[in-house]
């Protein structure tokens, strides 16, 4: 075999292996392009609308998901959803947010423009309780432009659950239970016999801002914490209210 011939054989070899190499990259190249597509985004927004929405639709203006409970299960875990209201949504059952940063909102800068509606239901055990969110794992939770509607609960003998509240920690609950109202205003159907933050939190963040709290709620804010009490001597809150 002379070396023209062996030089030519190697050629053809290298060639052989760069066009391998080159057809695993690409199949490579496309398996991780798909891969990465797949995985979905970590912050979503979401349009809401309880009257004429889809769970199953996309979650866009255009095409807006019918449940805030179909907008915090399209959010994956570790992540966050800003979720804006297109109508009125009534909220009468509880919420789970699960390790997720969430912004309920209305859907015009500067305006109340929309209400979320919270009613009461009864619990499995006979009890009334409200529709609220319960927060578990690591969790903040932001309500904005929004006029927040609360039951009247004086009509009623049935005894209250521990845990009717706007938000609250379960037993999986997070270290600090975080929630911030932004221009909220607070409509009151008639006497309020829940708390704005419920039991089982350990440590509380509630924050406010162009947000007056009613006088009829003082006394509601917290578990076991009178009317008028300063926010200063509870050692578990960081809050910017005056007074409870």
């Amino acid at each position: 075999m002379s070396l023209e011939t062996d030089v030519a054989n190697l050629v053809t070899k290298t060639t052989d292996l760069i066009s391998y190499f080159n057809g695993k990259k690409a199949g490579i190249d496309a398996a991780v392009a798909a891969a990465v597509a797949a995985v979905p985004a970590i912050a979503r927004t979401f349009y809401v609308d309880g009257t004429a929405g889809d769970d199953l639709a996309l979650g866009t203006q255009a095409a807006p998901m019918k449940t805030i409970s179909a907008a915090l299960s399209a959010t994956p875990e570790g992540g966050g959803c800003v979720i804006i209201l297109l109508k009125d949504y009534v909220l009468s059952s509880p919420l789970v947010v699960r390790n997720r940063r969430v912004t309920i909102r209305g859907d015009v800068d500067s305006e109340l423009s929309r209400k979320l509606i919270l009613n009461e239901y009864i619990t499995s055990n006979g009890q009334r309780s409200m529709g609220g969110f319960q927060q578990v794992g690591s969790v903040s939770l932001e309500l904005a432009y929004l006029t927040v509607s609360l039951p009247a609960g004086e009509s009623s003998s049935t005894p209250i659950n521990a845990y009717y509240s706007l938000t609250y920690a379960g037993s999986l609950g997070p270290a600090t239970l975080a929630i911030r109202l932004f221009n909220i205003a607070f409509e009151l159907r008639g006497t309020f016999v829940g708390k704005i933050v419920g039991p089982n939190a350990s440590t509380v963040v509630f924050s406010v801002a162009n947000t007056v709290i009613p006088t009829a709620l003082e006394g509601s804010i917290l578990p076991g914490v009178p009317a008028g009490t300063p926010p200063g001597n509870l050692s578990y809150l960081l809050t910017n209210l005056l007074k409870l």
